[in-house]
């Protein structure tokens, strides 16, 4: 797991599966995470801004490209984002124990949140002292003291006693920064550098106009201050090295953007605020659309490949060698194997017989998963609806490749030397020692 995971998230999904078994369980807890912040934004805007103000923020949440891209899956931001929400309120309300309670779990998710967290209580509580009904010291020690002290033993174990590294591949650097922020601008909307900048203008524009009128007052103010720590977080992160170009890590900020957004929104003209949001829902609903098929073509690949994973899930143990490597270790409960981002080393393994007989020889691999149809591969991408995928202007690149994951010498040994069992679109080969 990376440097900044925490042990709140693992033990949740380990504890759904040690209660039910059930994968469909497991594959809703983030779905269902990212419904109640959907929610609770529109319960949130409804409080401070107005009924459809909290409903124009539950929607955009709902349509934010990162937001609905991730929703449904396995990625632990939409819980973070819940937690986040939950604890930022019940601080904002004076419920102490519960802000404590939220707070702690979410420092306990992801280290980013064991800055986002007290961060924005704390600022919060400073910037409205001058205020007429300040916050109560007290109440403020307790939301933001419990969680930092309950997270306290875990870090020096973690980090001081063990000795995990803060991070994947090193400290912050300024040219890993400007290589990867506009891929992650980019990959937020999932448009060309100078589209989603624009889309992204649309959105700022009316947030920091609702900060600097205020009207909420202080709801107004953590709102703010979160947006922005919030972008302190994507920013520090996008200047380390070993991280990824995906900015979700910004998504327990987005419920911030989006009601900040909403109520700047509802402060503006008729026609104007008319022009904002038929630009932006159009964008949302377009690029969502697209990475809805994005989806299903990603998805028709898994499901073929389900029937393989059930077979050996209940085969004896041993590695599997495929490039479906997620999946298989998820679904087989084996060990997985395979070239992962080195395409020179995969070719060298699995398009030279030679090769490949050697690094089976001095390999622990029992089941090599390959494509019945040597041909899988080019065929997908041949087909009407990935040309028409691969012709749009935007969406996620599929990722795949027409070249034959072993080539036909590689075949013709596996099949001379090693059983081999045929399920669906697939055959698995079982490396007898």
């Amino acid at each position: 797991m990376h440097s900044w995971w925490g042990p709140l998230y693992l033990m949740v999904f380990g504890m759904v599966w040690r209660l039910s078994g059930s994968y469909a369980l497991l594959q809703a807890v983030i779905p269902v995470a990212a419904g109640g912040v959907v929610i609770l934004t529109y319960a949130w805007g409804l409080r401070f801004i107005g009924q459809r103000g909290g409903m124009l923020a539950a929607a955009l949440l709902a349509l934010f490209p990162i937001f609905r891209e991730h929703s449904p899956l396995s990625f632990v931001e939409p819980l973070s984002a819940l937690l986040v929400m939950g604890a930022l309120w019940a601080f904002l309300e004076q419920r102490t124990w519960l802000a404590a309670l939220c707070g702690t779990l979410a420092m306990y998710g992801k280290i980013d949140l064991a800055f986002l967290y007290p961060g924005v209580a704390g600022l919060t509580w400073l910037l409205q002292l001058r205020g007429e009904r300040p916050l109560p010291v007290r109440h403020m020690l307790l939301a933001i003291g419990i969680p930092v002290l309950a997270l306290a033993p875990w870090v020096l174990l973690i980090y001081g006693v063990i000795g995990r590294p803060t991070t994947v591949g090193g400290g912050a650097q300024i040219d890993v920064f400007l290589t990867i922020a506009p891929q992650m601008l980019e990959q937020m909307f999932t448009l060309p550098l100078t589209l989603a900048m624009v889309v992204l203008l649309f959105l700022l524009a009316p947030a920091v106009l609702a900060v600097v009128r205020g009207s909420a007052g202080m709801a107004t103010t953590m709102l703010g201050v979160w947006m922005a720590l919030g972008l302190v977080v994507l920013l520090v992160y996008s200047a380390l090295p070993g991280a990824s170009n995906n900015p979700r890590v910004f998504i327990p900020a987005l419920p911030a953007l989006c009601i900040l957004t909403a109520a700047g929104v509802m402060q503006l003209g008729r026609r104007v605020r008319l022009i904002m949001l038929t630009v932006i829902f159009t964008v949302f609903v377009i690029v969502n659309g697209v990475g809805v098929a994005y989806q299903v073509l990603q998805a028709r690949v898994t499901s073929a490949a389900m029937p393989v994973w059930s077979a050996l899930r209940d085969a004896p143990p041993g590695v599997i060698l495929t490039d479906q490597y997620w999946q298989a270790a998820l679904y087989t409960h084996q060990p997985v194997t395979w070239f992962e981002h080195d395409p020179v080393f995969q070719r060298n393994i699995m398009h030279h017989a030679t090769n490949f007989r050697r690094y089976l020889a001095g390999a622990p691999i029992r089941y090599i998963v390959l494509p019945r149809d040597p041909n899988a591969e080019a065929k997908r991408m041949e087909s009407p609806e990935v040309q028409w995928y691969a012709a749009l202007p935007i969406g996620r690149d599929l990722g795949w490749s027409a070249e034959p994951l072993a080539s036909d010498d590689v075949r013709a040994y596996l099949d001379a030397t090693y059983p081999k069992r045929v399920i669906g679109e697939y055959v698995v080969y079982v490396v007898e020692r």
